[in-house]
């Protein structure tokens, strides 16, 4: 596309001394459209700038690009409700005669499977990006009791649609919204809805309780009847843990053979002078460094052959489908003692070759330093994934 033309649809130019629109679009018709690298005609720019009056002097010479779409597969329509240009929504639907042109324009889907009337609702209202629901579902989410009177005054049918969830949008409405009580009043209030229909859903119970300070008379009580899928969702959560577990267990078993090995080789050796009293002991058992390596490399395969036994427990444990609580308490205690396990190995590095080198005191020093340094290294990283996770929730 031009500059020139794209500068005048981004700022409605319709004309001046120099540019005319009606010139560049008849053009246009003989010669193709004159797009952008994204697909976009000037009707899109326009509608994407809201620039109403240059949207319909171009309708008025070509109307044909009223259905054209871009590269997402959006129509100038699509793109002026996205923006919320209701003027421009205005305009665009005034000029179309047919009323099958009309419904088909507006049944248009552009990125995400969405209609104008999506994006009408999602630019006051983002709803979820997972689930696929219909307008309405998206106004329920937020409460919107003007949005929801209007989407029900074009179509009276709409509220008894399903979500992804299998959920209308009654029940959208009650479950996310905090004030449940007052949304019922105010669903109530614009003649929808009577409190009978309140009193039993699909997924919610309302019971009745006269409450004098509220005047509601009624309260709300969440009930689950949908047992199947919950169970799907805990199984799924349960399998999700158990691919984790097979990974944790082969780094249990490695750390489980380090000390085990280092127990039965000890560092110096042993006594092999058959006059000695002192045959077949560790050489460095006077050593106070070796008594610490000792005890560290024993901690380090105790914990290590206790978290293996969890993960045993818990491959036993996770056949049973209402297990979740329970694999993932062993989850996570498995994964304190394989931390404990691998704390307890650096030490036990550290100490065993101070232990070999306490004759050269100063390469003792800088093994055991840098040997420790893993140490340091586990909670620098844990604070950066913490911190990672922060920012990604801000």
């Amino acid at each position: 596309m031009e500059s020139t033309l794209y500068n005048a649809a981004m700022r409605g130019n319709i004309g001046n001394g120099n540019f005319l629109l009606a010139d560049h679009l008849k053009r246009n018709e003989e010669n193709g459209y004159q797009v952008t690298p994204k697909g976009n005609t000037v009707l899109h720019v326009a509608s994407l700038y809201g620039n109403s009056h240059l949207v319909e002097e171009g309708l008025k010479i070509t109307p044909a690009l009223l259905c054209y779409k871009n590269k997402k597969n959006e129509t100038a329509l699509l793109i002026a409700a996205n923006e919320g240009h209701t003027e421009v929504v205005h305009v665009l639907l005034a000029r179309i005669e047919d009323h099958n042109t009309k419904e088909k324009l507006t049944r248009m889907t552009g990125p995400s499977n969405r209609t104008p009337l999506h994006a009408a609702v999602i630019q006051e209202h983002k709803g979820s990006e997972n689930d696929w629901m219909t307008a309405i579902h998206i106004a329920s989410s937020e409460g919107d009791v003007n949005m929801i009177n209007k989407l029900l005054n074009h179509c009276p049918d709409c509220w008894d649609m399903l979500d992804s969830n299998n959920q209308n949008a009654l029940h959208v409405a009650v479950l996310n919204n905090q004030d449940k009580e007052k949304l019922v009043e105010d669903l109530c209030s614009i003649g929808r809805f009577e409190k009978r229909d309140f009193e039993v859903k699909r997924k919610y119970e309302y019971m009745h309780n006269p409450n004098a300070e509220t005047g509601t008379g009624f309260k709300m009580q969440l009930r689950e009847v949908d047992h199947d899928k919950t169970k799907k969702a805990d199984q799924i959560e349960v399998e999700s843990i158990m691919k984790a577990a097979q990974i944790h267990i082969v780094v249990a078993t490695l750390i489980m053979t380090v000390p085990f090995g280092a127990g039965i080789t000890l560092p110096g050796g042993f006594e092999s002078d058959s006059d000695s009293p002192n045959q077949g002991m560790a050489i460095l058992i006077r050593k106070t460094t070796f008594h610490a390596f000792v005890v560290s490399d024993a901690i380090a395969f105790t914990f290590s052959v206790v978290a293996i036994f969890i993960y045993f427990l818990m491959a036993d444990t996770s056949r049973d489908p209402q297990s979740k609580k329970i694999v993932k308490k062993l989850y996570d205690l498995a994964g304190i003692f394989q931390c404990l396990s691998m704390l307890a190995v650096v030490i036990a590095f550290a100490m065993g070759m101070f232990a070999t080198l306490s004759h050269s005191l100063g390469l003792a020093v800088t093994v055991c330093s840098i040997g420790c340094l893993s140490i340091l290294l586990y909670f620098l990283v844990v604070i950066y994934i913490c911190r990672y996770m922060k920012n990604i929730s801000e």
